[in-house]
């Protein structure tokens, strides 16, 4: 039975886009005559978010009214279908689902990778068609799949996943003459690690690499590089201070929006997993509020299976929740939020949070379910 739902529903996300075994040339050739953009559906077979995108998110209304308007679909198993093996190589691949979006030229505008309710999604298409309006494409990746302008042991990797180690990484940058060169950061990016030249080559100019692949994708390897110098910065003085000094000096790389991403990969690393200061991290946190990826919800799960809500992280995790869900965060953090509340017994931040997941989920015509101290509906 469950197997028959999913084919029906996966019938509906598809009706007036593309079916999956269309080429990509004859999509990009139909995107330029209609005047759309080309959303890829980056996924596997066994993949759970990719089965509750199918069965949550591409049937909605409004997901589907908007793809109707200004897109077209094309679904791709990524380890069945042909298709698959090029965009492995051409694009960065490293979660599932992977999300591109191009235009008919085969520009990338973006990449993004995980589960995306509705009302996720649709920013996500906002923000696209925004980006193709004003012309704004990541131009580190090529339009046209060529495999000869990919260095051999990328394609290897991305075919088997074995193959890069640091060495090899190390010996690609010796003997890279132009790092902003097209394709030039993919087996960074697809390693998510880089050798100390290339972190400092990188870091030195973000925002230059960060218009060529685009934040998202760019990010694994920041967060990389950070963890690596902030390791030595304190190999044998791990005190606060010295910790503060090591943020103050790399602060300058980055933008502040950047910055504040940076911050929590760093906060988590000093004090999660370096001094084991669940507190402390907590304190840090709320001074310096983002809600980035699922770093929220997947420390409430870790705190709740370990039995690591004392009193006082009950309390600093509730204002956590209050310093960075909004009414735009998505429906699963919304629930976190409340879940942790109703664990503190504070009914008011508890309703409060319960009635901006229903006004969100009406808005975006979504299912709710009752929330339990799980978070889980």
């Amino acid at each position: 039975m469950k197997k028959i739902i999913h084919t029906i529903c996966l019938m509906f996300a598809v009706i007036g886009c593309l079916a999956q075994n269309q080429s990509l040339n004859s999509v990009l050739k139909q995107a330029k005559k209609e005047n759309k953009l080309i959303f890829v559906d980056c996924y596997f077979t066994g993949c759970i978010p990719c089965a509750q995108m199918d069965e949550n998110v591409f049937p909605n209304e409004l997901v589907k009214a908007e793809m109707d308007k200004n897109f077209l679909m094309l679904k791709v198993d990524i380890f069945k279908d042909k298709l698959g093996d090029t965009l492995k190589v051409q694009h960065i691949l490293n979660g599932f689902p992977t999300f591109l979006v191009l235009n008919g030229d085969g520009k990338l505008i973006s990449s993004s990778s995980g589960y995306k309710d509705p009302g996720n999604l649709l920013a996500l298409f906002a923000d696209a068609r925004q980006k193709a309006n004003q012309q704004k494409f990541l131009t580190g990746f090529s339009t046209q799949y060529d495999e000869k302008k990919y260095p051999s042991f990328y394609v290897e990797f991305c075919k088997t996943r074995k193959g890069i180690t640091p060495a090899i990484l190390a010996t690609y940058s010796d003997t890279l003459k132009n790092f902003k060169a097209e394709n030039a950061l993919l087996p960074y990016l697809v390693t998510r690690s880089a050798d100390e030249k290339a972190i400092e080559t990188i870091f030195a100019d973000y925002n230059v690499y960060a218009s060529l692949y685009g934040e998202e994708v760019l990010q694994p390897v920041i967060d990389y590089g950070l963890n690596q110098k902030l390791g030595k910065a304190l190999k044998t003085n791990a005190d606060q201070a010295n910790f503060d000094s090591f943020l103050i000096s790399q602060k300058k790389n980055f933008s502040d929006k950047t910055w504040k991403i940076c911050l929590q990969t760093l906060s988590n690393r000093y004090y999660l997993a370096m001094k084991k200061d669940t507190v402390g991290f907590l304190k840090f946190a709320i001074k310096n509020p983002v809600l980035y990826q699922y770093h929220f919800n997947a420390l409430y799960s870790t705190l709740l299976v370990k039995n690591g809500f004392t009193p006082e992280v009950l309390k600093l995790f509730c204002k956590w929740a209050d310093a960075i869900v909004t009414d735009d965060s998505g429906l699963e953090f919304m629930k976190t939020a409340a879940a942790v509340n109703k664990r503190a017994q504070d009914e008011a931040a508890y309703n409060r949070f319960v009635k901006m997941a229903a006004t969100y989920a009406s808005k975006y015509k979504m299912k709710t379910e009752p929330i339990d101290e799980t978070g889980s509906r």
